[in-house]
C-alpha cells in the first residue's frame, strides 16, 4: 500500500470519526435515558414531537400551539440544511445550530405567558447543568 493511500484513508476514518461524534452531539438522549431524564426533549429533527413535548411540559394552549409549530417546522428545516451544507466546518455547523436556537427561543418566548416563559429557562439550565455533568463524566 503507497503513502497516498494510507493517507487517504487515515483522512477518511478521520472524517467518518468526526461525523460520527458530531452526530452524536447534535442529537439529544436515546429514549431510554430521555424517559429517566425529567427534562429530556425529542430528536429536533421531529417538530411535531417537539411540540408535543413543549405541549406537555409548558401546557400549551391551541392558540400557542398554532403559533410555535411553524416555528419548530422552520427550525427543523434550517437545522436540516445547516448538517446537509458540507462546505461548513464542524464549528460552523456548531455555531449555526446555536444561533438558529437562540433565535428560535427568542421567538418561541414571544409565544408564551410569563410563567411558561420562567418555566422554560428553568428547563434550559437544568438540561444545560445535566449536560455539563455528562460531559465532564466521560472525560
Amino acid at each position: 500500500m503507497s503513502t497516498n493511500s494510507r493517507w487517504s484513508i487515515l483522512t477518511i476514518l478521520v472524517l467518518l470519526s468526526a461525523g460520527l461524534l458530531f452526530a452524536g452531539q447534535s442529537y439529544p438522549a436515546s429514549p431510554p435515558q430521555a424517559q429517566n431524564a425529567m427534562d429530556a426533549h425529542p430528536d429536533a429533527s421531529s417538530p411535531e414531537a417537539h411540540l408535543q413535548w413543549l405541549s406537555e411540559k409548558l401546557n400549551l394552549t391551541n392558540d400557542q400551539k398554532a403559533k410555535i409549530k411553524p416555528l419548530l417546522e422552520n427550525q427543523a428545516q434550517q437545522m436540516k440544511a445547516v448538517r446537509d451544507d458540507t462546505s461548513l466546518s464542524q464549528e460552523q455547523q456548531k455555531a449555526k445550530m446555536k444561533a438558529i436556537h437562540e433565535s428560535f427561543h427568542g421567538q418561541i418566548n414571544a409565544v408564551l405567558t410569563p410563567e411558561q416563559q420562567a418555566k422554560l429557562k428553568q428547563m434550559k439550565q437544568e438540561s444545560m447543568e445535566k449536560h455539563k455533568g455528562m460531559k465532564e463524566g466521560h472525560q
